[in-house]
């Protein structure tokens, strides 16, 4: 939400020094083209003393060039900081000619102020209006195709990405997750090695999350085809049992003897592996409760 705020704050203000741009240009139009105006009655006597006060304190029409460079200032920073969607029939030898025409007719139509009053003032109104035209066409093309303009980053992801690990370091304990990451404008392939599982591994993260698919579940792999036992407390029955026997009974082969997968549900008894601890014919004792905690070493699944 925040950051749709900032977005709309940001076109705001682009659309602000846009209009002043604009304004730039017509307050010029009306300071060296004054006669056109006067002629058609189209002065205000309210806009006069405004810019004559801009004059004096100023001296901002003291050349032509002046209010020229501003409104240009001010058009740039509004089509850099917009974004717009991007097209691929625009090129960069269009954008140049755009640039090239706006700058000969927004700058360098002074002279025409030195012909005749009604020509010379018509056609430097027509070459300047032409000319902020292509100069702002020629803004909102650049900035649809350059790469880091100002609005693509406003969540500030680049600065806050780092390099991280691109080697695989591979041992007969390791466990290895791949990962992708952005760095520097780009999408990279790495890895995230636990090379000594033995210190612990602790996985957090909230509900949904992804913990189990990205983590848990690759550990058991992993550990299945490196010949590990394993001791899995499946809380959401039967999601990990069901990956780790399957994938046992893919990979028994990594195992010097041959592993074998016992449950114990005590949610359900049913769902259990279970014998009589009291008859010396069967391989295990039953699997009570109270057994199980007083032989907690029978909990092994394999």
């Amino acid at each position: 939400m925040q950051g749709e705020d900032d977005l709309r704050g940001l076109a705001k203000i682009m659309a602000f020094m846009r209009a002043v741009s604009i304004v730039l240009v017509l307050m010029h139009l009306y300071w060296f083209c004054y006669g056109f105006f006067l002629e058609r009655e189209w002065t205000l006597e309210v806009i006069s003393k405004i810019l004559s006060n801009f004059q004096r304190t100023a001296g901002l029409f003291s050349h032509t060039l002046y209010t020229k460079i501003f409104a240009l200032v001010l058009l740039a920073l509004s089509c850099l900081g917009t974004k717009g969607v991007k097209n691929d029939k625009i090129t960069w030898s269009q954008i140049y000619t755009a640039l090239g025409i706006g700058f000969v007719l927004f700058f360098l139509n002074t002279p025409l102020l030195k012909l005749s009053p009604q020509l010379g003032t018509f056609l430097y109104i027509l070459t300047i209006s032409l000319g902020f035209i292509a100069l702002m066409m020629a803004g909102v093309w650049m900035s649809r195709l350059l790469k880091n303009n100002l609005m693509d980053d406003v969540f500030n992801s680049e600065n806050e990405s780092f390099q991280q690990e691109t080697k695989l370091l591979y041992n007969e304990y390791s466990v290895n997750l791949s990962t992708k990451f952005y760095y520097q404008g780009e999408w990279h392939q790495g890895w995230i090695n636990v090379v000594n599982p033995f210190r612990a591994t602790i996985v957090l993260g909230t509900p949904g999350s992804g913990k189990s698919y990205a983590v848990v579940n690759n550990y058991i792999r992993q550990h299945i085809e490196k010949g590990f036992s394993m001791y899995i407390y499946d809380f959401k029955f039967d999601d990990l049992s069901t990956i780790a026997y399957n994938h046992l009974l893919n990979h028994s082969d990594g195992y010097t003897i041959k592993p074998k997968f016992y449950i114990i549900n005590f949610d359900d008894p049913r769902k259990s592996h279970r014998c009589n601890r009291y008859r010396a014919d069967q391989e295990m004792p039953v699997l009570n409760k109270e057994f199980v905690f007083q032989n907690p070493m029978l909990l092994a699944v394999f």
